[in-house]
């Protein structure tokens, strides 16, 4: 079924660092259920912020029995971290959808490896916690900051090498003191570890050298799990570009049980279309990263831009992400019910 937002108040504020908040949230008892959540996912939250209507996806930073917060960093410009971190007080109350994503631990039975840069550190700590508290394996943090005074979680972190000392490192990388996770530095870090799995969240810049450290070091793809908080800059192929013609742009969309027939105009995403005959579908960051706006191809062929956001089993069972996605067939119908 497709998720809905729900007004929850906010419990507690914990200052991360001058320009990082945690928000913890309080959940009645009648959404407990709905707001279960595995180590990695995320929430979304939308305000109303000037008059205009504002969604962002955060990353969930507890774990297990610790209350529900997410942990949000202030970019510049950014309209929602600002009035996160600079405006809501406790007892305020924001509009949260339940958890979605699928950058989550598989197994706590391999060791593991992290690389996080900057906020990526959010979903990163959540996972390092599930691991530290249901695995025996070694763990591996590679942390890249630009100073000392941005590093996210820094007391946690240390207490949780302290408990685990036996099998848990951290390692901080300081831009400003010219340490930075470059692709021959990854090689060099991971030369001898066997068998693990590897997670990374950071800048766009920072993953793709990870990610290339890795690959030529031979991990296998499958063992290279990536969190993007912004969509990768590539270069669009000819065939995205479908030209809506005939048909093609009549496409019937599920929602809440509810049939809508719906004609995309030129350019339209099938979620833009969704959103302009306001039947007001699940999503978030309209940039195919988060996932929100997940729906299911029932029938007829749809393309997406790029795909860095779904895995290739769901890909493969006819999940699309919306507002990256537009007819290429007569007879299209997607379900978020399905989602």
């Amino acid at each position: 079924m497709a998720s809905h937002f729900h007004s929850l108040r906010i419990q507690e504020l914990k200052k991360e660092t001058a320009k990082t908040v945690s928000i913890v949230f309080e959940i009645p008892t009648n959404l407990v259920a709905d707001f279960l959540y595995q180590a990695g996912q995320y929430l979304t939250l939308k305000a109303t912020i000037n008059g205009e209507e504002v969604r962002r996806s955060y990353s969930i930073s507890s774990y297990g029995t610790e209350a529900l917060q997410v942990s949000c960093k202030v970019v510049d410009g950014g309209k929602m971290s600002t009035h996160l971190v600079n405006n809501i007080g406790v007892d305020d109350r924001i509009e949260v959808m339940p958890p979605m994503g699928n950058f989550t631990l598989r197994s706590v039975d391999q060791p593991l490896v992290l690389f996080a840069a900057g906020s990526g550190i959010t979903p990163i700590f959540s996972i390092l916690k599930k691991a530290l508290n249901e695995g025996t394996n070694s763990i591996k943090l590679l942390y890249g900051n630009r100073s000392e005074d941005e590093v996210i979680f820094k007391s946690q972190l240390e207490a949780l090498r302290s408990a685990h000392s036996d099998r848990f490192m951290v390692q901080h990388f300081l831009s400003d003191d010219g340490e930075r996770l470059d692709s021959e530095r990854v090689q060099s870090l991971v030369a001898g570890i066997s068998e693990a799995n590897y997670f990374i969240c950071g800048p766009e810049g920072m993953i793709a050298a990870v990610k290339d450290g890795l690959e030529k070091s031979n991990v296998a793809a499958n063992n290279i799990n990536i969190e993007y908080f912004a969509s990768p800059k590539t270069e669009k192929e000819a065939t995205v570009e479908t030209v809506v013609s005939g048909e093609v742009n009549e496409i019937i969309a599920e929602l809440d049980g509810e049939r809508h027939n719906i004609t995309l105009e030129p350019g339209e995403s099938i979620l833009d279309a969704a959103n302009r005959i306001g039947i007001d579908p699940p999503f978030s960051c309209q940039s195919g990263v988060c996932t929100t706006c997940k729906c299911k191809v029932l029938n007829g062929e749809v393309e997406m831009e790029n795909n860095f956001g779904l895995g290739e089993d769901e890909a493969e069972e006819g999940f699309i992400l919306s507002c990256i996605s537009k007819p290429t067939s007569a007879g299209v119908v997607v379900s978020w019910d399905e989602a």
